[in-house]
């Protein structure tokens, strides 16, 4: 009666010296992010990361590339994304893209502003005289 019955054989703690949700995130980063190019495009360690108010164009696989001014960075791992805001025939468009889709190839930044405005989400400008104008492929307007 003293001795215990083993029903099921315990699982490892560690993998590789990580607990289990780190290593399923760095097994995710692996598969959608190889090289690391996305990882340390928005980290925010990186002084040359994508910020709010630059002009980006996310590059796709099998589509034509999106241009368009950066008003949102949401860093959450995996489910990280990027807003991006043009004008298309004088009408106001965004575009939420997530960056760590397996179709987007890379994230090139065309234009950085020559001083960042003091906020990091720039909603504000939606329909007022700071709104973008229709940005090409080519960061102009």
């Amino acid at each position: 009666m003293g001795e215990k019955m083993i029903v099921y054989e315990p699982l490892p703690k560690l993998r590789n010296g990580k607990n289990l949700m780190q290593y399923i995130q760095e097994a995710q980063y692996e598969k959608f992010d190889k090289n690391g190019n996305k990882r340390k495009s928005i980290s925010l360690s990186n002084p040359e990361r994508i910020r709010a108010d630059d002009i980006v164009t996310v590059v796709y696989k099998n589509q034509k590339p999106v241009t368009g001014q950066v008003l949102m960075v949401k860093r959450s791992g995996l489910n990280s994304t990027i807003l991006l805001r043009n004008k298309i025939t004088g009408l106001g468009v965004e575009m939420n893209i997530p960056i760590y889709h397996p179709n987007i190839i890379r994230l090139d930044v065309i234009r950085r502003p020559i001083k960042y405005k003091p906020r990091n989400r720039h909603y504000y400008i939606r329909n007022s005289r700071l709104d973008v104008g229709e940005i090409g492929a080519n960061g102009k307007n």
